[in-house]
């Protein structure tokens, strides 16, 4: 994995979701930097897809016009529509990464607020199919990376 980063030519403005997505699923050595697009409706099964990363808590923008309402409507809006959301959007993403029943990866949360005390981080990491959850730096992830799959 280190010293080897296989890249296609990076999408520009006209090209579509779907061509970036099969590109990445016809070659298992491809790594995908991918937005919040591909976290619904994307399956890549197999060894294709082997790692997740999350960089930060997908909160939606406290300044959605949406959002807005909701303050105003409900005084708990934070606790009865703005985590459950995030969480939500978290175990979509985290669904990308197992589909099926051999598929084996690594989910990494790459957010701070996870370890940092945040009275809700315990809530996101139930949400999540899997129990083995450690806490790594940086270079301990690769290196878990690179002993379970070798690349």
């Amino acid at each position: 994995m280190r010293g080897q980063l296989h890249a296609r030519s990076s999408p520009t403005a006209g090209t579509s979701r779907k061509r970036v997505a099969d590109e990445f699923l016809a070659d298992e050595r491809v790594s995908l930097f991918a937005t919040k697009s591909f976290w619904e409706g994307f399956d890549a099964k197999g060894d294709t897809l082997r790692c997740v990363v999350i960089p930060r808590l997908p909160f939606g923008q406290i300044n959605d016009p949406v959002l807005e309402e909701r303050k105003e409507r409900d005084r708990a809006w934070w606790a009865h529509y703005y985590l459950p959301e995030a969480i939500l959007e978290l175990k979509q993403a985290a669904g990308r990464l197992i589909r099926s029943s051999t598929d084996e990866g690594c989910l990494v949360l790459a957010d701070a607020r996870l370890v940092g005390g945040k009275s809700y981080a315990g809530r996101f990491l139930e949400a999540l199919p899997v129990r083995d959850i450690e806490r790594l730096g940086v270079e301990e992830v690769v290196e878990e990376i690179e002993r379970r799959f070798g690349r």
